[in-house]
């Protein structure tokens, strides 16, 4: 029974052991975590110069700045809303939240769903890297076999315990050593008492499947697919800020619209009231008064068509930064304000548009360098040539040698004898290259793909030239189209005080009136536009170019 007693702790002993060596779901996301957060930083480091951690978790503060705005929507005074770094404090303002454009851009770069989920590619990426290298690592194997019957004195008990390791070299030798000890002599005889044996064995591919190239080609593409990701996600860093801009500068374009709507309306109203009262002195027809009443109901249709597209854009631009429509948000006319400042200052002291920018040749040559999305493109070309290389070795035959040797150790109870036995063997499998009608095609497809590849990245490269060029003559016409809407805007006020003061001294018909106003207002909103036009332009350009560098925090330098 002794025996029996001393089987069942160490078999109890052993499951303890294998009980507090299982992996636990929250170690494993622990683990994993730190695992894909190193291989992503790294990565993220050496193709951006970024200097912080990349974090797949997504900010704590975008649910209670989500959670804020719903409260202050439904009127909850004194609300507290996130710190969010780089963000001035959202403190409301009669029951609305407003953001500059540089807050937009953090918080977007916080809460936009598609930002999150290339930063989860990229996370999953990291994964796959770490589970490719995992198969030239040193792995390591353990087991515990036994039975137990009701009767010691029965030979029928058996327990076995062993462990092994295997590890496989990026030259395609694969080396594996197993020992096993025989726990029940141990136990029933004495500790002198025990069997054990192990082997050693080695498997050495020398035609398909071997060379460095070929056995590491999953691991090589899985470094490569971490390297993709990291760069369409700083890709689309570049072309989210674009939009955001572009969208945030729209917003305020209909605002300004509306403002112009609405100013517009306030002067038709007073000139149909004025031309009321020369129709009562006789001094004006009562056609001309029509005339008057008529345009002023069309303003006011314009002020609520243009506040119904202001609405829209609004909505729009809240789903971009990932809040919910109905958020309490609106946006700072200011930003409009000193847009139209900077690009004033900027009309009066560069003689052209391109002052800033090289020639266009060595544009496209900036960009051709510079995109990543181009980087992409040219990366998916290299791995169709190694596809290449893998499928033709694929078409080889095997040629395999493998050897090992064993050790068998049996030491009698209460002797020194010892019976070992040591065997050694070598192996010379070859299988001849006679079916190879999978591989064939796949070499076959192999090379129809490297060529898709190649005509891709023409394309690509292309696209991307004429891109620079067109933005270049974007930038150009945007200057220009400036130029000429702030003398069209001059002349239209101009026309407007003149007949002003023609129809106070009657030598002004109101459809003079009417045409002037209405020319004014599109006067203004075509400035408007043009001021916008020719920021976006620039910054349209420098994306094309690459060039457009965005901070960690998702704004631009």
């Amino acid at each position: 029974m002794r025996a029996r007693h001393i089987m069942i702790a160490i078999a109890a002993a052993l499951l303890a052991l294998l009980h507090s060596g299982c992996l636990t779901p929250e170690k494993a996301e622990r683990d994993a975590d730190e695992t894909a957060i190193a291989l992503a930083t790294a990565c993220w480091r050496e193709q951006s110069g970024a200097t912080n951690e990349f974090n797949v978790a997504r900010p704590l503060d975008v649910l209670t700045l989500r959670i804020a705005l719903e409260a202050v929507r439904q009127g909850v005074t004194n609300t507290v809303f996130p710190r969010i770094d780089g963000v001035a404090p959202l403190e409301p303002s009669n029951g609305v939240t407003y953001l500059s454009l540089e807050d937009a851009l953090r918080i977007g770069a916080r809460n936009n769903r598609k930002y999150q989920t290339l930063k989860e590619t990229v996370y999953q990426r990291a994964l796959t890297l770490d589970t490719e290298s995992y198969a030239f690592d040193t792995t390591f194997s353990g087991f515990l076999l036994g039975t137990l019957t009701g009767k010691p004195e029965l030979t029928k008990d058996y327990a076995q315990a062993g462990g092994g390791a295997k590890r496989k070299f990026e030259q395609g030798t694969t080396l594996a050593g197993n020992m096993a000890i025989d726990v029940t002599k141990m136990i029933r005889d004495d500790w002198h008492s025990f069997a054990w044996t192990g082997d050693l064995t080695a498997t050495i591919p020398l035609l398909r499947g071997s060379g460095r190239d070929i056995v590491r080609e999953p691991l090589t593409q899985a470094e490569r697919n971490l390297d993709y990701a990291i760069l369409t996600f700083e890709r689309y860093r570049q072309t989210y800020a674009l939009s955001i801009a572009k969208a945030y500068y729209s917003v305020l374009s209909y605002a300004q619209n509306r403002r112009n709507s609405e100013g517009n309306a306030t002067r038709l109203e007073q000139n149909w009231k004025r031309a009321e009262m020369m129709f009562k002195a006789g001094r004006m027809d009562r056609i001309q008064v029509d005339q008057a009443r008529t345009d002023l109901l069309t303003a006011r249709q314009s002020i609520i068509t243009t506040k119904k597209s202001y609405e829209n854009a609004l909505d729009n631009f809240k789903i971009s930064l990932g809040l919910p429509p109905e958020a309490p948000i609106a946006l700072r006319d200011e930003e409009l304000s000193k847009l139209q400042a900077a690009m004033e200052a900027k009309a009066r002291t560069q003689p052209d548009a391109l002052t800033d920018y090289p020639l266009e040749e060595e544009a496209m040559n900036i960009a051709l360098t510079e995109r990543r999305d181009l980087a992409v493109t040219r990366g998916d070309l290299v791995d169709a040539e190694r596809a290449v290389m893998v499928s033709a070795d694929a078409l080889r035959a095997d040629l395999t040698v493998e050897g090992g040797v064993s050790y068998d150790a049996k030491r009698r109870q209460h002797k020194n004898s010892v019976d070992d036995v040591v065997a050694s063997t070598a192996k010379l499998r070859f299988t001849a290259p006679w079916d190879r009608r999978k591989e064939r095609n796949a070499y076959r497809k192999a090379l129809i793909l490297l060529e898709q590849s190649r005509r891709t990245l023409q394309e690509e490269e292309d696209s991307i030239k004429n891109e620079v060029m067109a933005g270049y003559r974007d930038l150009v016409a945007a200057r220009a189209l400036y130029e000429n809407k702030v003398e069209a805007f001059k002349v239209a006020q101009k026309r407007v005080e003149s007949n002003d003061l023609f129809m106070q001294s009657g030598r002004s018909s109101m459809r003079d009136i009417l045409e002037a106003e209405s020319a004014l207002l599109t006067a203004q909103n075509a400035l408007c536009s043009a001021v916008v036009e020719w920021r976006t332009s620039e910054l349209s350009l420098r994306s094309a170019m690459g060039i457009l560098a965005i901070n960690d925090d998702g704004t631009w330098r």
